[in-house]
């Protein structure tokens, strides 16, 4: 019986990472306040990365900052290497969460090496909006760039770009590394 407690207690207490699917870009912007840091700091076994976020996309931006914040990010795994093109990590398809965020495509903000970008699902998906949780990063510039207006880019590696191709290069198996290289994001004063 204390167990069956204990277990509800946990659930209970499980932050709730969700927005109304349809109210996500107003809910977002109504927290643009709350969340207005640009630097986030990645910790690895292999080393540490820094990113930049992109304030020309602010929704993706704020969903990012929001779920860092609320450490939806922590012990997450990079569990997809995409062969010369980059790697995908973040919640995975059996952690998805109920909502999309809307699609920004700058221009200027191009799928090249070093960039981060949010995954998104294909199917039933005609505006091209975002997974909330899933991302990668672009480690071959000429390789990613049937991307450009494909999946938005929100982000750059601006320190740690060398641990990134080092967990790119980890033994893989079909895209999935033998050993998946566990990662938690953080927030870093912005300068």
């Amino acid at each position: 019986m204390r167990y069956l407690f204990f277990c509800l207690f946990l659930i209970a207490c499980k932050p709730n990472y969700n927005v109304d699917p349809s109210q996500v870009e107003k809910a977002l912007r109504a927290q643009e306040k709350e969340y207005p840091e640009t630097k986030i700091l990645g910790e690895t076994r292999l080393g540490n990365f820094e990113i930049t976020l992109e304030k020309e996309t602010p929704l993706h931006r704020i969903n990012f900052v929001r779920l860092v914040k609320m450490g939806y990010f922590t012990d997450r795994y990079f569990y997809r290497n995409v062969y010369e093109i980059g790697m995908q990590g973040g919640g995975e398809f059996a952690d998805r969460l109920a909502y999309l965020v809307p699609a920004e495509y700058p221009d200027h903000l191009k799928p090249e090496r070093g960039t981060i970008a949010m995954a998104r699902y294909d199917e039933g998906n005609p505006e091209k909006e975002s997974s909330p949780t899933e991302f990668f990063i672009v480690t071959n510039t000429e390789q990613a760039a049937r991307f450009y207006k494909q999946y938005v880019v929100f982000g750059k590696i601006t320190k740690g770009l060398a641990v990134i191709d080092s967990i790119q290069k980890q033994r893989s198996f079909d895209e999935k590394p033998v050993i998946p290289v566990k990662f938690t994001l953080s927030l870093l004063k912005d300068e």
